[in-house]
């Protein structure tokens, strides 16, 4: 059975991790990142000497310098020098940071904590490294809610008309069409069709194509298509930091308006759905979510992708204090 361990979380985009150690935390553990001698290295943050946090000690020559005894260590995490030895005295083998699983790609910095079951979860279509796409790290939140909380509010449909009045829906339509929610391997795929409301549009009604890639158990892509044939991905990543706290990481991306003079629409709209949303999901109780579905009440077609949701969080073994 996985566990949380063995998937790939973000812990920072690419610019929040330099030269200079600096803390991080993902499902509970302290980490400290930076770029060295090796370049991208991740370490528990936790000097084995003394137990005192390496992220509050300082690089020099691409060597972290603990803060407190001054013990060296590279980025592979051996340690290479303990300056209250003479010099030319062995360094004991144990001497070595606690080192994780780092890579820096789509724009963020990635840890896996245990042997990765899977690869970094890809876009649907590849869009990050597409040419006729406008693709971007866009957003970093920290939200008061479980992981699992937070991406089953990013696939759920029927709250557009009452959390997103206006923009996203609006209460002249709020019925939830049937539809399928595919299993795949990896995670969850689901698409739904239907008029924009007429409140939100001026001509005739267009139909609009919205489809959801959920790549367990945390990230999730939603592409929204017109009938011109433009489209609009949002793609968010959250990650467990601890039990009630995430980090979570959008891209935006387009195949229309490709010159990035364009993205501060597309920011700042998202940036007013995200905040509708927060005040919504931290507000709910319990933080993580009940993956027993007996514990809260679901209708089978409004609730059909929080349902396979649910099931796919259930898999995860030990996931109980992060998510359900």
């Amino acid at each position: 059975m996985t566990t949380l361990s063995r998937h790939w979380h973000p812990i920072a985009t690419a610019s929040e991790v330099t030269a200079e150690p600096r803390r991080f935390t993902l499902l509970g553990t302290d980490l400290v990142a930076f770029r060295g001698d090796h370049g991208l290295s991740l370490f528990t943050d936790l000097c084995i000497h003394r137990g005192v946090a390496l992220s509050l000690g300082f690089i020099e020559n691409g060597i972290l310098h603990c803060g407190y005894h001054g013990w060296a260590y590279d980025g592979t995490g051996a340690c290479v020098k303990i300056p209250s030895l003479p010099p030319g005295s062995p360094i004991p083998p144990k001497a070595r940071a606690i080192t994780h699983r780092v890579e820096e790609r789509y724009g963020l910095v990635w840890a896996c904590l245990d042997e990765p079951e899977q690869d970094i979860p890809p876009f649907p279509d590849d869009e990050w490294n597409r040419s006729d796409y406008r693709t971007f790290v866009s957003h970093h939140y920290t939200w008061e809610t479980s992981a699992g909380r937070a991406v089953e509010n990013f696939m759920d449909i029927s709250h557009f008309p009452f959390v997103h009045e206006g923009t996203l829906g609006s209460r002249d339509a709020t019925e939830v069409a049937e539809h399928t929610v595919e299993e795949r391997n990896t995670g969850l795929y689901y698409y739904l069709e239907a008029p924009e409301p007429a409140s939100l549009h001026s001509g005739a009604d267009d139909v609009i194509r919205w489809e959801y890639f959920l790549t367990g158990p945390f990230t999730i892509h939603l592409r929204k298509t017109i009938p011109s044939g433009d489209q609009t991905l949002i793609s968010l990543v959250a990650a467990p930091t601890s039990e009630k706290t995430t980090d979570m990481f959008l891209w935006i991306g387009r195949n229309y308006q490709l010159d990035p003079s364009e993205d501060g629409e597309f920011i700042d709209f998202t940036h007013e759905i995200m905040e509708q949303d927060r005040l919504i999901v931290e507000s709910q109780r319990p933080e993580q979510i009940p993956t027993n579905l007996r514990d809260e009440l679901h209708l089978r077609i409004p609730d059909a992708s929080g349902i396979a949701y649910r099931r796919l969080l259930g898999a995860i073994s030990g996931a109980g204090p992060f998510l359900p």
